[in-house]
């Protein structure tokens, strides 16, 4: 019987609990630790933002290149490492929940594997492209 009436009053704590919760939601169950609300959430969804469009950019690159239009891809490629530089340049707040920091620590590892390999595609292209470039300014300026 005692059985029983522990378990109904399990059952009583547990509703009284959540009916105060939702009279006085400040003492509800909070994001962070400590019963702190971070409400630092965005930084991820800011970092999976500028992820997603480096990736348009860069898929229109690699679309330029296989059209044979190098100039274009070397503008989608710089395109692309400026949203990952100021992806980088995004500040991570001092206190955020471990969930969030899992998140934001997974973008920063993929934004900068991108970086660096945009930056060699970048960098293979302007050499390939630099003297081509170079001759077509100089016979759009003499054309002048």
């Amino acid at each position: 019987m005692s059985f029983l009436k522990d378990i109904i009053d399990n059952f009583s704590s547990i509703f009284s609990d959540s009916a105060q919760t939702e009279k006085n939601p400040s003492t509800g169950a909070m994001d962070g630790e400590g019963g702190v609300s971070t409400g630092n959430e965005r930084t991820a969804y800011k970092l999976k933002g500028y992820f997603d469009l480096a990736k348009v950019e860069i898929d229109k690159a690699v679309r330029a290149e296989e059209w044979g239009l190098p100039d274009d891809a070397v503008f989608c490629y710089q395109n692309a490492q400026s949203i990952l530089a100021e992806a980088v340049s995004t500040p991570v707040p001092s206190y955020i929940a471990s969930s969030e920091m899992e998140k934001v620590q997974s973008y920063r590892q993929k934004i900068s594997k991108w970086q660096g390999q945009v930056a060699e595609r970048l960098q293979t292209l302007t050499r390939r492209t630099g003297g081509s470039s170079e001759i077509k300014v100089w016979k759009a300026l003499n054309d002048l």
